[in-house]
């Protein structure tokens, strides 16, 4: 008798714990669920958000792109500057001829490449000096130029020139030294960036008359 008792006691205990154990699993199997929907409805938003990311990402390349394209553009007004101030008394400029390089072009094929791949000067001065030592003295000038590397004279004549005085009633006639000399850009620390469309050649030209 007792131990019919005691095995009914035991199955309902048993019933209890599996009925408390079914509902605790239930429970779980609901939370499970439900940070499933959760997790569903932060992916969905994460994939709306993609194209913002996207275009995030290509703002901050093309901040890059336009921030390298003015850190490499040449500056001719101040270059034009530093050479008005460097030209010497005695020498006279009739013709300045300036045009950047391709190398130094953003956007160029060749931008980027080691200097002297593009032929040709950057730069050309022409004019006279009183002196041959003058014309040395503008190109010793010009060295001082952190812009300017191989600076070259082309050619330099001594030769008669005729100016007039007085109001153009009397003409004298002086010994000077015809000239021309070229110099090349120094090229960038970095190279220019690529850009799909190379950008045409930039010039610049000037005609002085100190």
């Amino acid at each position: 008798m007792y131990a019919l008792l005691f095995l009914i006691f035991v199955v309902a205990v048993l019933g209890v714990l599996y009925v408390f154990e079914n509902q605790r699993l239930s429970t779980r199997q609901q939370q499970v669920a439900s940070l499933q929907a959760d997790l569903d409805v932060v992916n969905t938003q994460i994939a709306q958000l993609k194209p913002f990311e996207t275009l995030q990402s290509q703002r901050a390349t093309m901040t890059q792109t336009a921030s390298a394209i003015v850190d490499s553009r040449v500056v001719w007004s101040s270059i034009f500057e530093e050479i008005s101030l460097l030209i010497p008394d005695t020498v006279r400029l009739d013709g300045l001829t300036a045009a950047t390089p391709a190398t130094m072009l953003a956007g160029s094929q060749l931008a980027g490449a080691p200097a002297g791949s593009a032929a040709g000067a950057d730069i050309t001065f022409s004019g006279t000096a009183v002196s041959h030592k003058d014309v040395a003295d503008f190109m010793t000038r010009l060295g001082l130029m952190p812009q300017l590397i191989n600076i070259q004279l082309v050619s330099a004549q001594k030769g008669a020139a005729s100016s007039t005085s007085g109001g153009g009633t009397s003409e004298t006639t002086q010994t000077v030294v015809t000239f021309q000399i070229t110099a090349q850009l120094r090229p960038f620390e970095a190279p220019p960036p690529l850009t799909a469309a190379a950008a045409p050649a930039g010039t610049a030209n000037q005609t002085s008359g100190q």
